[in-house]
């Protein structure tokens, strides 16, 4: 949030318009801040995501290829329980005023991307989606499970899958988990999945 509102005003200071601004914090915004967003360029390019793109890194995701993806929360707004970031308690799937953004805002996006992959980072994410697939709101072939957050918090994780796992599995770590999905994506690639 820091990083957009700042992203934003350094462009309506420089005279760029509205739209430009947004656009700007919104670029800036997405998987701001390492290690987050090396560790998700990370996990995308071990899947193969930045190759089925025709890319040569995940990282131009958040460049000169940003109309590629579109990233987004769950809950589109900054959330807070009790002073601290909200991290899946209540579950926002049956908190009803947590339940009425989700909706509002999430699903109705969902909604106006046809075609897209949704990519879960995080098993949270993962409910949510299984739920909407379960509602006819999402197709099950357009939901793609596995990978982690990207928080910081998971990097030691992220670290051990994508490097070469001579070591003892992390605490709290399932990598039949993040290979099942990667061996599922790479077959949806190979049966001819686009755009």
């Amino acid at each position: 949030m820091v990083n957009a509102n700042s992203a934003a005003r350094q462009a309506l200071l420089r005279g760029l318009g509205t739209d430009e601004a947004i656009m700007r914090a919104k670029l800036t915004a997405s998987f701001s801040g390492e290690p987050m967003r090396s560790n998700l360029v990370g996990e995308l390019n071990h899947w193969g995501v930045s190759q089925w793109l025709g890319l040569d890194n995940a990282a131009r995701l958040f460049g000169d290829h940003a109309h590629l993806v579109q990233s987004t929360s769950l809950l589109r707004y900054p959330t807070f329980v009790a002073d601290e970031d909200y991290r899946g308690s209540p579950d926002m799937t049956r908190n009803v005023f947590l339940k009425s953004f989700l909706y509002e805002h999430f699903v109705n996006e969902v909604a106006e991307l046809p075609n897209a992959l949704f990519f879960s980072l995080g098993p949270k994410v993962q409910r949510v989606l299984e739920q909407l697939v379960q509602e006819s709101r999402v197709t099950a072939d357009r939901v793609v499970t596995g990978l982690l957050h990207p928080s910081p918090n998971n990097t030691y994780r992220i670290k051990y899958l994508l490097g070469d796992r001579r070591e003892p599995v992390p605490h709290m770590t399932n990598p039949a988990t993040y290979d099942a999905g990667r061996a599922k994506f790479r077959e949806m690639l190979a049966l001819g999945c686009s755009l």
